[in-house]
């Protein structure tokens, strides 16, 4: 009987430890996703931000700033541009510490260069 209590507790030992192997390999890798279809993606992600409704905020705010909810709306699509430029999402985190600001102002320059270079062609 203790055998298998032995057993048992080393194999749900052994399942955990490969859980968090392997969702730390998939965060340091890149997307599969193409440049053409992020860009879509970010796009897409700008236009549901634009038309997006929330409610009045706390604090008064220029009309130029996102509010964190709209932020919040923006990051993952942001994140596969950055990506889809072939930098690991370890290397975003590792380069912003997680500061949305700069992954968006990142971001944002990823697209202005994409468009600006589908434009010359």
């Amino acid at each position: 009987m203790k055998l298998r209590k032995t057993i048992l507790l080393l194999s749900i030992s052994m399942l955990t430890i490969l859980s968090c192997a392997n969702e730390n390999i998939a965060t340091n890798t890149t997307p599969d996703i193409s440049k053409p279809e992020a860009v879509q993606k970010f796009n897409l992600a700008i236009k549901k931000v634009a038309m997006e409704k929330e409610p009045a905020p706390a604090t008064p705010r220029t009309s130029a700033e996102l509010s964190d909810y709209k932020k919040e709306m923006l990051l993952p699509a942001a994140k596969d541009l950055i990506a889809s430029s072939g930098v690991s999402y370890a290397e975003i985190e590792r380069q912003t510490r997680g500061d949305r600001e700069k992954i968006l102002t990142w971001a944002v320059q990823v697209y202005g260069e994409y468009n600006k270079q589908t434009n010359k062609n």
